[in-house]
């Protein structure tokens, strides 16, 4: 399978929590989290909203600079045969 699709597919099985591990951190901006990451703010917002997938490399500097664990970082969620993503947290019979 190649690389590029095994991301995707990766990508859709999960989501990220940065935006609710940072305000958990009290850090109240993205721009914040920016400064202690080195992470750019378009790219925080473009991972809190799910618009880029959180790779372990951002994932690591962001869980150091938020002290929080990566597992907390990242949500699976289920796709369903009609291709709808069903969150486990909030549907944990389905």
């Amino acid at each position: 399978m190649p690389e590029r699709k095994l991301v995707r597919e990766t990508a859709n099985r999960y989501r990220n929590r940065v935006r609710r591990c940072r305000l958990r951190a009290l850090v109240p901006t993205q721009r914040d989290l920016a400064r202690l990451t080195g992470i750019s703010r378009s790219t925080i917002s473009a991972l809190e909203n799910n618009r880029r997938f959180l790779s372990s490399q951002y994932a690591l500097l962001i869980a150091e600079a938020l002290g929080c664990r990566l597992d907390d970082l990242y949500q699976r969620v289920d796709v369903g045969e009609a291709g709808i993503a069903h969150d486990r947290a909030r549907h944990p019979d389905e």
